[in-house]
């Protein structure tokens, strides 16, 4: 559900009446450079598969409730009389917001009119959508920022990507900014990120897990509820692994809620009795409004604005795809499937993601735990033998305490609803094969100029 934005004059109280950088493209421009073309250099040796994955994404407002069922379903009482939830001050009352929030969100939608959205499995939260390539593979992105007062950006963690495409708002040595660094409200821009040889699944996988966050204001943009997933596959395997295992991505998070560039508009809107402590803001900004390129300051000033809003009535979560207290959706699967766990933790803290019932294959042995660190994310394997509903969840005591477990299902196999998976083939489970895959296989083929390789058929995938 789309939000009600917080209003202009309260924004122009707390950011000030400075004009900020302007967009240079229309979407007409945007959609002409969604054309195939590799970036003006490549990495050697990259060896263009002239497969192009083009994706349509949005960073849009949407209202999120970390705890819908209105339960916690760790202890099996309703939210409110949950002592856990009461200790960490996830009950609404005068002084505290409770769960639901309006976040900004990564959606996926079907092509540049960005009226359907993509489809995304339930358990996914609020996680962006999935980026899936294959190994020389060129990934194109449409970004449009459809919120009304805050920029993002796209940032690739892994992938090969040109001054153009990083998403990155600072300081970096060039002339002048790319416009995607910091994509204001209504603009539009669109990456070219490369999959070379460098970023090849771990010896003994078939595909390997890679995100992308904004980085605008990393710490309010990543609060605020902006990254997803990419998944790379070996080349030519792509569907043949998708066909012959479950795949799940899990996010370990920790989101300050009164760090999100939404704080402000948070309180107006979810507790109203705090109204007044907020809108009389205490701070005000450095001189530099005559100082500096604005264009690379501004849209971080706007994404970190200073503000009165506490932790008490904004807590703290520590979410799995943003849900607390196993209110997702089960991850589901069959007795003995092949199951692939991508795992990522994008925050401040470590994690430890932990199965019970259940051991997962983690660098090349049996384990039912694998840390993870800020930024770093982990692709597992399982063959699950024990059905039954099981946790998933973080081992660090607190972040348990705190909510971050999650539920997934194990059928028995003998009576289990879910479409069966196609045979696990010798290469599905080795290192990549050399075959490229057809047009007929994937979507429409067309010719174009590939950059530094010449031409090349490509195809492009939707």
């Amino acid at each position: 559900m789309r939000s009600n934005l917080l209003s202009a004059t309260l924004l122009g109280t707390a950011v000030g009446a400075m004009a900020g950088p302007i967009q240079n493209f229309t979407m007409a421009q945007c959609e002409a450079m969604m054309n195939g073309h590799l970036p003006y250099t490549v990495p050697r040796g990259f060896n263009f598969s002239g497969n192009v994955r083009r994706y349509y994404v949005a960073a849009e407002i949407e209202q999120w409730d970390y705890a819908p069922t209105g339960w916690d379903n760790w202890l099996g009482v309703p939210m409110n009389q949950s002592f856990r939830a009461q200790t960490w001050g996830y009950i609404p009352s005068e002084e505290n917001a409770g769960t639901v929030f309006d976040k900004a969100l990564f959606r996926g939608y079907t092509d540049s009119s960005f009226t359907v959205k993509t489809e995304q499995p339930p358990w996914q939260g609020f996680e962006g959508p999935t980026l899936r390539a294959e190994v020389n593979d060129m990934i194109e992105i449409l970004f449009v920022n459809k919120m009304d007062h805050f920029y993002a950006s796209m940032h690739s963690m892994g992938l090969y990507y040109t001054k153009e495409s990083e998403g990155s708002e600072y300081y970096n040595g060039t002339a002048y900014p790319t416009e995607g660094d910091g994509v204001p409200p209504g603009g539009c821009f669109v990456y070219k990120w490369l999959v070379p040889e460098g970023d090849l699944p771990n010896t003994g996988y078939p595909s390997k897990l890679y995100s992308y966050h904004s980085y605008v204001s990393m710490y309010q943009d990543q609060d605020a509820g902006l990254s997803g997933p990419v998944i790379v596959y070996n080349q030519g395997m792509m569907d043949s692994v998708m066909s012959s295992y479950r795949e799940f991505i899990v996010m370990y998070g920790d989101n300050q809620e009164s760090n999100s560039f939404l704080a402000l508009q948070n309180v107006m809107k979810y507790l109203p009795s705090q109204a007044d402590n907020v809108a009389n803001l205490t701070y005000e900004y450095p001189a530099i409004t005559s100082k500096g390129n604005e264009s690379i300051w501004y849209p971080q000033l706007i994404n970190d604005y200073k503000k009165n809003v506490t932790s008490t009535m904004l807590p703290n979560f520590f979410p799995m795809n943003g849900y607390i207290y196993a209110n997702n959706p089960p991850f589901e699967m069959c007795q003995y499937d092949n199951v692939m766990w991508y795992l990522w933790d994008m925050g401040f803290d470590t994690h430890v993601a932990h199965w019970h019932g259940n051991n997962v294959v983690w660098n090349g042995q049996s384990s039912s735990i694998v840390p993870l660190n800020p930024g770093q994310s982990t692709t597992v394997t399982m063959n699950p033998l024990s059905w039954g509903w099981w946790h998933l969840l973080c081992h660090f005591n607190t972040h348990l305490a705190k909510g971050m477990e999650s539920i997934y299902r194990v059928w028995p196999v003998e009576s289990c609803p879910l479409a069966p998976l196609k045979p696990l083939t010798t290469a599905t489970s080795t290192m990549p094969m050399t075959a490229l895959p057809t047009a007929t296989e994937h979507g429409n083929s067309c010719q174009n100029e590939t950059g530094s390789k010449g031409k090349k058929p490509v195809t492009v995938h939707f």
